[in-house]
């Protein structure tokens, strides 16, 4: 018993110690709590839940990004909210957050912040494209506008009426100012996403069944015996449709086989009924007598597809349509087809109306005695494709007054004049980027054609003739310090002569060039005083009158009324800053900002020398009204 009590005793005693060997091991001075190592969830030995905390090393805090991205790791969420979080000493690149959780945690989850900026987007260069203006920024516009919706023109680079007509259009609907002009609110919005299209048309493109009743074939149930006279193809069964702009399919296809097949239409039967085709369909309605809708409805249907169908005397694809400069497409190409066959135009077949397209249209108006305006409208269109349309090879030299007109050293010179007046005027049109073709000294088709477009572009009368004030324009001369005789009503003269002339160029006088001063010429006086700011106006050609009429400053009647206050080197704001977009865009100058500075100058002087205008670095009156026209020319 002894000895069982004394073992008892003893166990007891081995019990406490092991006890109390087990609690000092799990003693853990705070020393050393503080300085374990930092570690992973599930390494931890401690015996109760916590998170050991850790002093990060301070690093640089990142700039936040607002176009930071996250990337999980293969992670789906993170939700510790109340775990601290450190960044992992030693880490590269982007931040690392780490979650430190209780030794039963599942391994950490990463999260790594990605910064990803997007790709930036060049920013266009602030411009204020204008009317007038052309270049590859112009181009980039077109294109943008074409996209949208509003603009359906050729994107060749050139600022023109169309151009500016979509530019009103796209600030209309975008809630912007309405000026035309391309500056920098309208670019941006015209860039960004939030740039509102052109709305779609909202016409049914389909013909109307409600409004094409199908012939009832079984309300009578014989044939009727009219209905064999005239025979009809099998292949035209809907001729009491009504088809009319906009309608499109196999009806159109047809119909416009049978226009094409009897000259009213050139081009490939595509099953849409555009502008040409309704044109085709209003001239052979015309010639058929027929109410002239451009519908094609049950009456002009049956006659088209009736062996009594009246045929053109020529393929005119665009009679009774009006082509001008911007516009572009099968009609334009078939005008340049034919005005090529017909000598007036020299270029390119490309379906485009430009410059020279312009010029030969009005070379054909001016040997046929249509109006001078470069738009081929409806008479011009019936003239040119008639059988009658004037050859250029047979075409008689225009009807002359201006023999030997002279003034100020320049002789009048126009077609069938040879010599170095010629050479030199072919010269300075070529300078000036309105003839290319040789300089033969020859008086020419291609010459006349060069001097009505550079007579369009200053606003002088398009005849063809390089007269006195023509050739100033060219030259960009004045009457110097010459002293003039006052001419009165009532005069006769050679001065009255050349005078008159004169004062017909400039778009004046459309009396005859007769030497006599009287009511028509006193009136064409007064006129010009009035547009010219001569005081006072009298009617009466004094010394101040005629010094104005006799120099490359004289305004033609035809010219806008605007007028810019001159600006100087030196000078700063927002009208420099306007002039300097307007060089940039036509190649002369190369920076842009709001001072005059050496290098505007500069550019100025160089516009003013291509442009025939006098060259002396102000940008005056007549410089700017010829920056911003719509012809100016670009710097090559």
């Amino acid at each position: 018993m002894k000895i069982l009590a004394r073992w008892k005793t003893l166990s007891l005693a081995g019990i406490l110690i092991i006890l109390a060997l087990m609690l000092s091991a799990c003693y853990i001075p705070p020393d050393e709590i503080t300085s374990l190592p930092q570690s992973t969830a599930g390494q931890s030995r401690l015996p109760f839940q916590t998170v050991v905390p850790v002093t990060p090393t301070p690093t640089p805090t990142p700039t936040a990004d607002p176009h930071a991205t996250v990337n999980w790791d293969g992670w789906d969420s993170i939700t510790t909210p109340n775990s601290p979080v450190a960044t992992v000493p030693g880490a590269t690149g982007s931040p690392t957050l780490m979650v430190l959780a209780t030794p039963t945690l599942a391994p950490l989850r990463t999260v790594q912040v990605v910064t990803s900026r997007p790709t930036s987007t060049p920013s266009p260069v602030p411009t204020a494209m204008r009317k007038g203006s052309s270049g590859s920024s112009v181009r980039t516009v077109q294109q943008r506008l074409k996209t949208l919706g509003y603009y359906t023109g050729s994107v060749d680079g050139s600022f023109g009426t169309a151009t500016e007509n979509a530019v009103k259009a796209f600030q209309r609907a975008n809630n912007l100012t309405v000026d035309g002009k391309v500056g920098t609110e309208t670019l941006r919005k015209m860039n960004s996403s939030s740039a509102v299209a052109a709305p779609k048309p909202t016409a049914t493109r389909t013909p109307r069944r409600t409004a094409t009743p199908t012939p009832r074939r079984t309300a009578t149930p014989t044939p009727r015996p009219t209905a064999t006279r005239t025979p009809r193809p099998t292949s035209t069964p809907n001729t009491e449709k009504y088809l009319r702009s906009e309608s499109e399919g196999s009806s159109v296809t047809q119909m416009q086989r049978r226009l094409i097949e009897l000259g009213w239409l050139a081009g490939k039967a595509d099953g849409d009924y555009g502008s040409a085709t309704e044109a085709a369909i209003r001239a052979f309605q015309s010639a058929g007598h027929l109410w002239t809708d451009g519908i094609a409805g049950p009456d002009t249907l049956s006659l088209l597809y009736s062996s009594n169908a009246p045929k053109a005397s020529n393929a005119a694809a665009s009679i009774g349509e009006k082509l001008e400069a911007g516009a572009e497409g099968q009609a334009v190409r078939a005008l340049q087809r034919r005005l090529r066959e017909l000598g007036y135009y020299k270029g390119s077949v490309d379906g485009s109306y430009g410059r020279e397209t312009e010029a030969a249209v009005m070379a054909y108006q001016l040997a046929t005695g249509l109006k001078v305006d470069g738009i081929a409208g409806e008479d011009t269109l019936s003239s040119v494709y008639s059988s009658s349309a004037a050859d250029s090879r047979n075409a008689a030299s225009p009807a002359s007054t201006s023999t030997q007109i002279s003034s100020t050293g320049y002789v009048t010179l126009e077609q069938g004049s040879t010599g170095t007046a010629v050479r030199d005027l072919q010269q300075r049109l070529k300078d000036l980027g309105f003839y290319n073709g040789s300089i033969d000294g020859s008086y020419g088709n291609a010459t006349v054609t060069a001097v009505i477009s550079f007579q369009a572009s200053r606003h002088l009368k398009t005849d063809g003739k390089a007269g006195p004030a023509t050739q100033r324009a060219l030259y960009s001369t004045s009457s110097g310090s010459t002293t003039y005789s006052t001419l009165n009503p009532g005069t006769y003269s050679n001065a009255v002569r050349n005078m008159q002339y004169t004062l017909y160029e400039l778009g004046y006088y459309d009396g005859s060039v007769d030497g006599i001063y009287g009511s028509t010429t006193e009136d064409a006086v007064r006129a010009f005083q009035i547009q010219n700011e001569i005081k006072p106006v009298d009617g009466i050609a004094g010394n101040a009158t005629l010094q104005k009429l006799y120099s490359s400053s004289a305004v033609p009647e035809a010219a806008p009324a605007t007028t810019f206050a001159t600006l100087y080197p030196g000078d700063s704001g927002e009208s420099v800053l306007e002039l300097k977009d307007a060089l940039l865009q036509l190649g002369y100058e190369t920076s842009r900002n709001a001072e005059y500075d050496y290098s505007t100058e500069q550019a100025v002087k160089q516009f003013q020398a291509r442009n025939g205008l006098k060259v002396d670095g102000v940008a005056g009156n007549d410089t700017q009204r010829k920056l911003y026209s719509s012809n100016p020319v670009p710097n090559k």
